[in-house]
């Protein structure tokens, strides 16, 4: 099936450097025996594969990757459209082999759906953890029940969602998931919290005790961690912006104690008059939590979920990021 994908890669896409698949299969028989009388058993089987591709020619670049993944399908590799995935990834290079770099100044943008939620993970799901209010590093420890970003916002974290990457039977202290409502209209409702962090700052357990195995102690953690969906379709969002970005594609970035974040994004457009004019590369979105919660002021309908991996104390677990199409009403673009 790998070589398959790559065989594809190297048939569709152009000026290619490098191409690769990855498949890993994680099957975690799971029991937990407490003190205070829990005793509770889980089987996990957790899938994910993924493609990169980077093209180049002469001074000019471009480097894209996509990634799915599934919780409790066995069938998973055998269902995997793996023709879809490849035909977007050696689309997307093409259009940005060439693409023009983008100008640095503060726009509104457009975000796109799925893997543009892992700048809330990031920049905001990180800070509603209560391990950040023990070590006192989020900006909305006293903030439950105020007004923490736009009215059009609304948040949360679960363990329920079928299939999803993040999704989990039980946490690793043997509560079960739930629904966690985070975000409602902008209001600050509920914090992440494990056994420790409920015992130490007093915000209810949220079934967000997670661990990567036994070597290491639980701690809150997210799982399928999403914006809701709004009133808005993607045609609203993008006939609102005369001039601006569109963030079709998210890659890396990085995220302060705070809330302090700069995250590249591998395919971009410019928008002029709502509509989408030219491909631009070279964006790096930057910005803090606290700032841009407020700006996210339009979310429209097509929520989508996308796989990805998180690194904490508690060492390295697999949660879903998400949200509908967003429009930020403006932030910091570097560029050249």
């Amino acid at each position: 099936m790998l070589l398959g994908t790559t065989a594809a890669l190297q048939k569709q896409a152009s000026h290619i450097q490098s191409r690769r698949a990855v498949y890993f299969r994680d099957w975690q028989e799971v029991m937990v025996a407490a003190s205070d009388g829990t005793f509770a058993r889980d089987i996990r089987l957790t899938q994910s594969v993924g493609c990169n591709l980077l093209c180049a020619e002469g001074m000019h670049r471009s480097a894209i990757g996509l990634r799915a993944g599934d919780t409790g399908n066995p069938g998973f590799l055998q269902t995997w459209n793996a023709t879809a995935m490849v035909e977007e990834i050696a689309a997307s290079a093409g259009r940005m082999l060439y693409a023009d770099f983008v100008e640095s100044g503060t726009y509104p943008i457009i975000m796109a759906n799925e893997f543009g939620g892992v700048i809330f993970h990031e920049a905001c799901g990180h800070l509603l953890e209560t391990t950040q209010i023990e070590r006192q590093t989020t900006p909305f420890a006293e903030k439950k029940g105020e007004k923490i970003a736009h009215s059009s916002l609304t948040a949360w974290d679960e363990g329920l969602s079928s299939h999803a990457f993040g999704t989990i039977d039980m946490d690793d202290e043997g509560m079960p998931a739930q629904h966690t409502l985070l975000i409602e209209n902008g209001i600050l409702k509920n914090f992440l919290s494990d056994r420790a962090g409920n015992q130490r700052t007093g915000h209810p357990r949220t079934g967000s005790g997670r661990r990567q195995n036994y070597t290491y102690a639980a701690a809150s953690r997210m799982r399928n961690t999403y914006i809701a969906p709004g009133d808005y379709t993607v045609a609203d969002l993008f006939a609102s912006v005369e001039r601006g970005i569109y963030c079709k594609k998210m890659g890396g970035g990085s995220v302060g104690p705070t809330g302090q974040f700069n995250f590249a994004v591998d395919e971009a457009y410019l928008i002029e008059q709502g509509q989408i004019t030219k491909p631009l590369k070279g964006a790096t979105l930057i910005g803090e939590a606290t700032e841009i919660m407020h700006k996210i002021s339009m979310c429209s309908q097509d929520l989508s979920l996308a796989a990805g991996f998180c690194g904490s104390v508690s060492g390295s677990i697999y949660v879903t990021v998400g949200q509908p199409h967003i429009k930020v009403d403006a932030i910091t673009v570097g560029g050249r």
